[in-house]
């Protein structure tokens, strides 16, 4: 589904806003929203039954618990499973497969077939996509991997397989898997617990058969295991309502005898490109007693590092460090590979991500192995790692406390553009991420009233153009129109507003994309539209789209380096060009930009 399908969608959804018990509904709810890449929802009514996720659906797990009086409630999100590695998959470490393309003589799942005639071939075996490091083309391949283990496994046991297309999977000769079909990435697969007694110390054998029936093939596959938590002893605090304005979406939760407001704020106000730009979001914790009695109340806030990767395994490094009065925890990938992915489902995994709090005596922050986990020195490396914040509110009376932590990425580079790659607008005058994040915490009063006075207004005015249904449609749409684009400077000195096609071609700056969207940039600040037209205009008036009508695209997030999509719509694109261009000279109330691309 692309940008404007997903709009559409949202708009059109029953389901988007409905009031069942008084508590309004949505498809997801925003919590993180300042770009296609620094985007974190909770796809769950209730925000503490489920991990949270980017927008593609993978985990990017934000937790916090509130210790009320000694007793701790989970508050945000929920663990998400995590896995041992027993027989590592080709991102986790090098191994082979022997293979055959020719069908096998005799029980070759079996420990003790005799590979005669076989091949030795590093995984993953493949063609093109995914880096493969053995070439497949054939429709069949049969593969087997000897491994040992060096003890009995009493813990649920998965099958961590990635596979394009229909495949077959034996473990000692035993059947664990069967499908037709294909996965889009690494799925965890459960193994029968019988099978998983039958493995024994020593050797053991994993044979696959896959057949290529389509489109591409890929083959990686090893084993893991689940590791139990056994410890956690954590009650599920009651969410008493949610509340989605268009900067900011509000959790109230009931833990014992004290209700605490949770505040997810990205401060996307169109009018101020520069608060627009800067890649920093408050999670707000304002706690208050409902029984007139003072409570001791602490709130342990963590952030995973998956945030920052683009799969689980990728190894990370995290530090401690202070600027100003900041704590300041900071984590990224140890590749840092700029602007190498332009998959439609992909995170980012270069630059860095950072948690941030004020210096107090009330306020720590520390980095862990898991979230709860040991505290890990100034320094740590590793994957899933977690940075940790925690918040002590003291006694807690009717009246109330509050404190925030701030989120924060800083992505280097934004997008590649023409073969140039540019930096985020913010950097533009060359601040550091440590410097917008002391502007954001010096700022927060003046930031939230100015929010929280823009989401009453825009509220309002909806409302009174298509009443309470379509206001909330408007609040709900909000943050995902904007974060779904990234704010540069061209190497022309232009503004760029560059979207992406998310869940579709993973197209940039897709004009007919662009046209939909185009309201609500038009309302509050024309110069964005001009930065969603100008990539398209660039293009053909250089000459490197020639021909007579505009492009579809600029080619695929992040790589603005011209046109990938398929074909030419030549009158939608010309057409959208045209509308949108007047629409600007009327929003501006000139005609300016329309003289500067008009011919002769």
């Amino acid at each position: 589904m692309n940008l404007k399908h997903a709009v559409i969608g949202l708009l059109l959804t029953g389901a988007s806003v409905t009031t069942i018990a008084q508590e309004r509904k949505a498809p997801a709810y925003p919590l993180i929203t300042h770009d296609t890449y620094f985007s974190i929802w909770t796809a769950n009514d209730q925000i503490n039954l489920s991990p949270t996720q980017h927008w593609s659906g993978s985990n990017s797990p934000l937790l916090a618990y509130a210790k009320i009086d000694g007793k701790t409630y989970r508050i945000l999100g929920e663990k998400a499973k995590q896995y041992e590695t027993v027989l590592p998959v080709s991102e986790e470490g090098s191994y082979q497969f022997s293979y055959t393309e020719t069908t096998p003589v005799g029980d070759w799942t079996s420990a003790g077939y005799q590979e005669t005639g076989w091949k030795k071939g590093d995984a993953p075996f493949g063609l093109n996509a995914g880096n493969p490091k053995t070439r497949w083309d054939s429709k069949n391949l049969w593969v087997r991997r000897t491994f040992e283990l060096k003890e009995t496994i009493n813990t649920p046991l998965f099958l961590k397989m990635f596979y394009d297309d229909n495949v077959q999977v034996y473990i000692n000769g035993e059947q664990v898997f069967s499908k037709e079909g294909w996965s889009n990435d690494y799925e965890y697969l459960p193994i029968a617990d019988a099978v998983r007694a039958k493995l024994k110390k020593g050797k053991n054998v994993m044979a696959i058969h896959i057949v290529n029936t389509t489109g591409g093939q890929y083959l990686d596959a090893g084993l893991a295991k689940e590791i139990v938590d056994t410890k956690e002893n954590v009650a599920v605090a009651q969410q008493k309502s949610v509340d989605i304005k268009a900067t900011r979406t509000i959790y109230q939760m009931q833990c014992g005898n004290v209700a605490i407001d949770m505040t997810f704020t990205s401060p996307l106000l169109l009018d101020d490109l520069d608060l627009l730009s800067r890649p920093v979001s408050y999670i707000s914790f304002n706690a208050k007693s409902t029984d007139n009695k003072a409570h001791e109340v602490q709130i342990l806030f963590g952030a995973s590092t998956d945030i920052a990767s683009n799969r689980p395994a990728q190894q990370m490094k995290a530090d401690q460090y202070s600027s100003g009065n900041l704590q300041i925890l900071k984590a990224g990938t140890t590749e840092q590979t700029y602007l190498t992915r332009k998959a439609n489902d992909s995170r980012i995994d270069w630059g860095y991500m950072y948690l941030a709090v004020p210096k107090q005596a009330e306020t720590s922050s520390y980095l862990s192995k898991n979230f709860e986990g040991k505290v890990a020195g100034t320094s740590l490396s590793g994957s899933q790692l977690f940075l940790n914040a925690g918040l002590d509110l003291g006694k807690v009376s009717a009246s109330g406390k509050e404190k925030y932590v701030m989120l924060a990425y800083d992505d280097i580079y934004s997008v590649q553009y023409f073969k140039t790659n540019l930096k985020p607008w913010w950097k533009e005058k060359g601040e550091s991420i440590e410097a917008q994040l002391l502007k954001a915490d010096q700022q927060y009063a003046e930031i939230m009233k100015k929010c929280i006075a823009f989401d009453e207004s825009m509220y309002k005015k909806a409302e009174r153009m298509g009443g309470t249904a379509y206001a909330e449609l408007c609040e709900l749409a909000y943050r995902q129109s904007i974060s779904a684009h990234k704010l540069v400077k061209s190497p022309q000195d232009e503004i760029l507003f560059l979207s992406k096609e998310n869940y579709s071609g993973s197209f940039i700056n897709t004009v007919d994309v662009t046209y939909p969207s185009a309201p609500l940039f038009l309302e509050y600040n024309p110069k964005l539209m001009e930065g969603m037209l100008n990539g398209v205009f660039y293009y053909s008036e250089s000459g490197k789209w020639n021909k007579p009508y505009p492009a579809h695209d600029l080619g695929s997030y992040p790589l603005a380096n011209g046109q990938t999509y398929g074909e030419d719509m030549p009158v939608e694109e010309a057409g959208n060009m045209i509308i949108l261009t007047a629409a600007i000279a009327k929003g501006e109330g000139n005609a300016k930009y329309a003289r500067k691309h008009r011919p002769g």
